[in-house]
């Protein structure tokens, strides 16, 4: 396959759909044309792709990430340094030991600890760092904005944005199993939502892409109180830390030293035993702002939940408080409470203070309860944690 005429260099912790936006708008063409001449067309077709494969945001095999490299003029290294199966090593929900997903359409597809059908975002980042070239074509779509514990820009200090402000709907979200929206569109900005507007009525013509601009700073969501960032930029600040490639390599979880994808998965656990057990954790809500935005998320997942119970056959009542939260702000306060629970340094104040959690998850959910303490889906110090036999004690204080 010939090398395309020009191409760009990645941008930081950029996404391989996002750089496929960025040089389709820079030559000119659409993303289709992009994924046909760099060979991430689908089955290898000739003909102009309708999609991108959802796992190629994920994995590239040996002979698409070799081919795509020398059409976009890049090294091997810089191509897989664009797609998420590298966080892995560090982020559990990514890591074939934290699940049974043992391909990559299995890890990407239904896996809702890793967003492959949009995205977060910060609209600051999004206008790029001044240069000529991101003025043009935009800074770069991240890829650390696809894991959900990434809710704020600690770069801007400000909450990451998830819909669109033009249509409403969730950032570049996407349909028919494509991880680009439209890809047949020159039109847009890389900068521009994706996203189809709906048509009052059938025309027989395509609708048309919202188009707003997603840059655009009255796309921010609204801040918390100064109190509430202080909270929530501390914990992200210590999660983007533990992701960065030269961060530590283990971290402390409930009393032990964990690898840091251990700690991950963790944390994944815990915030389905928050929600799932509401309001046992609200005591430690660090601020009146965090402890509001989780009762409004668990009443929104007790909604979900509640015409599950009258369904056939395996009614998947649990599902509805094991997801991470749309809103970032929401997100934030559940890891807040999360990183408090695992921060013990003691196993036996640990299993004192996950003890109301527990014993009202075997109470309510004891499938669930059973689900979350396998071996293959949290570390051995917080299965030590969350056994069975643990008494329960009264709450301290608000906060911790």
């Amino acid at each position: 396959m010939r090398s395309l005429p020009r191409s760009l260099d990645p941008l930081p912790d950029e996404t391989l759909t996002g750089f496929v936006l960025r040089l389709a708008h820079r030559l000119g063409t659409t993303p289709a044309e992009i994924l046909l001449r760099t060979g991430l067309a689908p089955g290898g077709s000739p003909s102009l792709p309708t999609r991108l494969p959802l796992s190629f945001q994920y994995h590239l095999d040996d002979a698409h990430l070799t081919v795509f490299a020398r059409a976009a003029l890049l090294m091997p290294a810089e191509v897989a340094d664009m797609l998420l199966a590298p966080l892995g090593q560090r982020y559990g929900p990514l890591n074939p030991a934290f699940t049974p997903r043992n391909t990559p359409a299995r890890m990407i597809y239904d896996n809702p600890w890793v967003l492959t059908r949009s995205t977060r975002y910060c609209p600051p980042c999004l206008t790029g760092n001044g240069t000529p070239i991101q003025d043009r074509h935009g800074g770069p779509w991240q890829r650390l904005w696809r894991l959900p514990m990434i809710f704020l820009c600690v770069r801007h200090r400000r909450l990451l944005a998830h819909q669109c402000p033009g249509c409403g709907v969730l950032a570049q979200s996407t349909h028919a199993g494509s991880a680009i929206a439209r890809p047949t569109d020159e039109t847009l900005n890389p900068r521009q939502c994706r996203s189809a507007k709906m048509r009052p009525a059938p025309t027989g013509k395509p609708a048309r892409a919202c188009g707003a601009d997603l840059a655009r700073q009255d796309a921010l969501p609204g801040e918390p109180d100064t109190a509430t960032m202080n909270v929530l930029l501390r914990v992200q600040w210590r999660l983007v830390e533990l992701l960065a490639a030269g961060g530590p390599e283990t971290t402390m979880s409930t009393g032990a030293w964990v690898p840091v994808a251990h700690y991950f998965a963790d944390l994944r656990a815990v915030v389905a035993m928050i929600f799932r057990t509401w309001p046992e954790a609200r005591p430690y809500a660090s601020t009146p702002a965090l402890a509001a935005a989780l009762d409004a998320e668990y009443a929104s997942r007790t909604a979900q939940a509640q015409p599950l119970l009258n369904t056939v056959g395996k009614k998947k009542t649990s599902k509805p408080y094991t997801v991470p939260p749309q809103d970032p702000l929401a997100m934030g306060a559940v890891l807040d409470i999360a990183y408090q629970l695992l921060a013990t340094t003691e196993l036996d104040e640990a299993r004192e203070f996950l003890a109301p959690l527990v014993q009202r998850l075997r109470e309510d959910d004891r499938a669930l309860s059973i689900y979350l303490r396998r071996p293959a889906w949290i570390s051995t110090p917080l299965r030590a944690a969350v056994a069975d036999n643990v008494p329960s004690r009264a709450h301290p204080g608000h906060g911790r």
